[in-house]
């Protein structure tokens, strides 16, 4: 299995997963042109894609899926809720384009290729085996999802303002954890931010503060014997920083005896990190 962070923050969140000859993406809240761009560098033709899922629907996480689906007939996986509220987006993004082209599409050529995958479910793709389970966020049903491939499973446990009882097991049977460190509490209490809007972030289903990582990776840490590779992703720029946000969760990490853990960073507007398992390097080598 091969992970690949494409882009990670409140500007587009995407990630591929790759394994069997399969290519899936977490998420695609990048234009088409990004997307096109970014999977050429990993030798991906975007119309090989093998589906896309959705965590939630907010803009940073599903506004290219719609154009993707509709030009490719790429399959887009997520729950009811989910598919409802992206179906309303994706008019109103392809209306601004329209009226920016003034142009009129044909009610034909809107068709996306949906698919209902419930929360809590499982299903299969070529040899990648996805589950879903929920998270607290401000949006209709969100999401996050684990894969696994070759024998290891990896999460991506991002847009959640809380830990809820659901996102352990998933961690801790996971070799590969992409976390979200949104903020440093303190600094977003001091930024620029609306009150309204430093509520939302920092509430139960806002995003996790570099405290809150820090706090559910080291209960991981202290209960499983799995060698971890820790992703940190979607960073605010605003309100945080690589340099903080590896201070901060170290620190606890240190405080509960783990110390020198290797914390890495997945960048916001450009392609990042890559994980592969030895089984994946070894099938790619005989290419």
């Amino acid at each position: 299995m091969r992970v690949k962070s494409l882009s990670s923050g409140s500007s587009g969140n995407c990630y591929l997963v790759q394994a069997g000859g399969h290519s899936l993406l977490i998420d695609c809240g990048l234009s088409a042109t990004a997307l096109q761009k970014f999977l050429a560098l990993e030798g991906v033709n975007v119309a090989e894609l093998s589906g896309i899922f959705l965590t939630h629907d907010h803009h940073d996480h599903l506004s290219g899926a719609g154009q993707v689906s509709r030009r490719w007939g790429i399959p887009i996986f997520a729950n009811k809720k989910t598919l409802d509220e992206a179906a309303v987006r994706w008019a109103k993004i392809e209306k601004l384009s329209q009226q920016r082209a003034n142009t009129t599409m044909p009610p034909e050529s809107r068709t996306y290729n949906t698919r209902l995958f419930p929360t809590g479910k499982a299903t299969t793709i070529g040899s990648i085996e996805i589950n879903s389970f929920p998270v607290s966020h401000d949006a209709a049903e969100t999401v996050c999802y684990t894969f696994k491939a070759d024998g290891v499973q990896a999460v991506i446990l991002t847009d959640l303002g809380c830990s809820t009882s659901p996102i352990y097991e998933p961690l801790l049977q996971s070799r590969l954890i992409i976390l979200e460190a949104n903020h440093e509490e303190e600094k977003l209490w001091a930024g620029k931010y609306p009150y309204t809007l430093k509520k939302r972030v920092t509430g139960d289903k806002g995003h996790l503060s570099n405290r809150q990582s820090g706090e559910i990776l080291r209960y991981c840490l202290e209960n499983t014997g799995l060698a971890h590779t820790v992703w940190l992703a979607h960073l605010s720029s605003e309100n945080n920083s690589p340099q903080e946000a590896t201070a901060t969760i170290t620190k606890l990490l240190e405080e509960a005896g783990i110390e020198r853990f290797p914390l890495n960073i997945a960048l916001r507007d450009k392609p990042s990190l890559v994980y592969e398992t030895e089984q994946y390097y070894y099938q790619a080598s005989m290419f």
